[in-house]
């Protein structure tokens, strides 16, 4: 089992982050999946989880500007902190999102694939996909099953971000995580961190 080194949080009225989470295992990488209730208890998480380690965080589902901003103050630089956009408000509910994770060359989406049921309806599906064409595959998918919106995690390129919102066309809004300026230091050493340990294990 692998060291968790990501943290995803999701933005769901009423969710218990002690309980509602789940450990994504790509076998070389973990990720942890989390929802939580509002911007407050999201702040308390993530000034824990950069206490124990964890030096990258995506914010999804939910999180506006002022729930986004709480948890950047609680990290205090100390991690990177990615955020999916402020378009939607907190208070406007989502019914039914997702979010497709590129780029980990052994994902596979039938398998590396959570999906959440929310006790006041609706859903959440996390996909982890390895290329740009799975995306865009697994996006048209989506689309065709009704989710509302889907959100395109950080480490993905602008691209194939672009190649998802052209294949769903009008039917569904797309986001891509980006980096506010008081991450983009702490999201570049760990990206080079990352790179290094990658090129490590490449026999």
């Amino acid at each position: 089992m692998s060291e968790t080194i990501e943290l995803f949080l999701f933005l769901e009225p009423g969710a218990d982050p002690d309980t509602d989470r789940v450990v994504q295992d790509l076998g070389d990488a973990e990720a942890l999946l989390v929802w939580v209730p509002d911007g407050a208890a999201a702040a308390k998480l993530a000034d824990e989880a950069v206490a124990a380690g964890v030096q990258l965080m995506e914010l999804y589902r939910g999180f506006d500007l002022a729930s986004a901003a709480q948890v950047i103050e609680a990290v205090d630089g100390r991690a990177a902190v990615g955020v999916a956009g402020f378009g939607i408000p907190a208070t406007q509910p989502i019914r039914d999102s997702a979010t497709i994770f590129v780029g980990h060359p052994s994902a596979d989406p039938a398998r590396h694939r959570v999906v959440r049921e929310h006790a006041g309806g609706g859903r959440t599906t996390a996909v982890s996909v390895p290329d740009s064409p799975t995306a865009v595959r697994i996006a048209r998918e989506l689309a065709d099953a009704g989710t509302g919106l889907i959100e395109i995690c950080g480490g993905t390129s602008l691209i194939v971000a672009r190649d998802v919102a052209t294949a769903v066309g009008d039917r569904v809004p797309v986001r891509l995580v980006t980096w506010p300026v008081d991450s983009i230091e702490p999201a570049a050493a760990y990206k080079a961190a990352f790179e290094a340990e990658t090129a490590q294990e490449t026999p």
